[in-house]
């Protein structure tokens, strides 16, 4: 070879390695970009403490911030001392509370955090706030108060490329009245929404493996999930379900890519207390509720970010993983809680 094309063989080789990496990584998130090696996992604030000072208000365990007691999350007066509760507590953090009214009866309460830079995109994270006349602790205040966690922190969260609307849904137990009310909303409002994520039953976990079920994970939510979980550390066991009949189903079929996350419902290692008056406080694995909320923290962090998602993934449509229904009710009166 001629020193001509030995030293330009160099010097593309000397260009190559100072190139800029590619942002996505590969299913097996070996390798991070430099957006995620230097910024502070924000999940690792998620407390404990906190998620169980708020299910005490929210299962009637501890008065509200006015003195009353939720007793239950069924009656139209159950659901409002909820909501005011729920809108109390984002004051607090500093959030203005939005009332989705959608009927005379039906309220769902959302906030926005605008990205630190403008945006036209969105994530909705959100749980349902409503239970069957009991003090549904499980379903769903693990959920709602999930995300009201996700809430605090994620407004610490410097880097937001992308706004976070946070949604805690009325009537999901009367057939996801609520989610569906402000998913056609959202719709109609041509807010570019790029993906939703529910928590619905995040706080039971009796065989205590920390397994976490990703329900109907559309588009490569599926292999984002598995990254976030390997490269934030979190290393929880994440199993695929093709369960629905709760919120992420509403916002779904509305046309919004869409996933949920719930213990294992599918699997059988779920509340026995479902829909029961025994759905109380005590039953409530904090620990188990602090992992998830930790991921779906972790998630909604990244995606808010703008990390790309894993280079190469598989997309399987949702009915080879097994699933198992929910129910829901005419009204929430009259219902057989044991």
């Amino acid at each position: 070879m001629s020193d001509r094309r030995l030293n330009l063989a160099c010097a593309l080789l000397l260009l190559a390695g100072c190139a800029p990496q590619a942002t996505r990584t590969n299913v097996s998130g070996s390798s991070l970009n430099s957006l995620q090696a230097n910024t502070p996992r924000v999940e690792q604030g998620v407390s404990q403490e906190r998620l169980q000072s708020l299910a005490a208000v929210l299962t009637g365990k501890a008065p509200a911030p006015d003195g009353k007691i939720i007793a239950e999350r069924g009656s139209r007066e159950g659901r409002e001392q909820t909501r005011q509760f729920l809108s109390h507590t984002l004051t607090e953090m500093g959030y203005s509370p939005e009332r989705h009214e959608y009927r005379s009866h039906g309220i769902n309460i959302l906030t926005r955090l605008m990205a630190n830079q403008p945006s036209d995109e969105y994530i909705l994270i959100g749980a349902h706030l409503d239970s069957v006349r009991n003090t549904g602790a499980d379903d769903n205040n693990s959920g709602t108060v999930a995300v009201l966690e996700a809430a605090r922190l994620l407004k610490q969260l410097k880097g937001r490329q992308r706004n976070i609307i946070f949604a805690w849904f009325d009537e999901e137990e009367l057939g996801l009245i609520g989610s569906y009310a402000l998913a056609r909303d959202l719709k109609k409002q041509g807010l570019k929404i790029q993906s939703v994520h529910t928590l619905d039953m995040v706080g039971w976990d009796a065989d205590q493996d920390r397994t976490i079920e990703i329900e109907q994970p559309d588009g490569e939510l599926w292999a984002y999930y598995n990254m976030v979980n390997e490269q934030h550390g979190l290393n929880l066991p994440l199993v695929r379900t093709s369960s629905g009949s709760t919120d992420h189903v509403a916002f779904r079929e509305t046309g919004f890519k869409s996933v949920g996350m719930c213990e294992e419902w599918t699997n059988k290692d779920t509340t026995p207390y479902y829909h029961r008056k025994t759905d109380v406080y005590e039953t409530i694995n904090f620990a188990y509720l602090t992992d998830v909320t930790r991921l779906a923290t972790a998630v909604v962090a990244d995606l808010s970010q703008k990390i790309a998602a894993p280079l190469i993934y598989e997309q399987v449509p949702h009915e080879r993983f097994p699933s198992r229904p929910r129910f829901h009710h005419a009204s929430y009166d009259g219902l057989p809680l044991n």
